[in-house]
């Protein structure tokens, strides 16, 4: 796979992300089971979000389009 195709899936999946934080699947109503270490719900699954939006945006980061087209300019100038 090439970079640019990882980059828009990156943003794909980024996208998914942020539409998943508002629905009920992540917030539900009224809930805060089930526990896990002593977290409700609600709180343990947005830490986990929190940790996937950090994975993709460091992919992101390695494999943005325009990562390569920086180092050349300094090389240059």
């Amino acid at each position: 796979m090439n970079k640019d195709f990882i980059w828009k899936l990156c943003c794909g999946f980024i996208l998914l992300l942020i539409i998943l934080t508002f629905t009920p699947v992540i917030i539900p109503a009224g809930v805060d089971s089930p526990y896990f270490m002593g977290m409700p719900y609600t709180l343990w699954a947005g830490i986990l979000l929190s940790f996937l939006f950090l994975a993709v945006t460091v992919l992101g980061s390695l494999v943005h389009p325009g990562r390569d087209a920086d180092k050349k300019q300094q090389d240059h100038g």
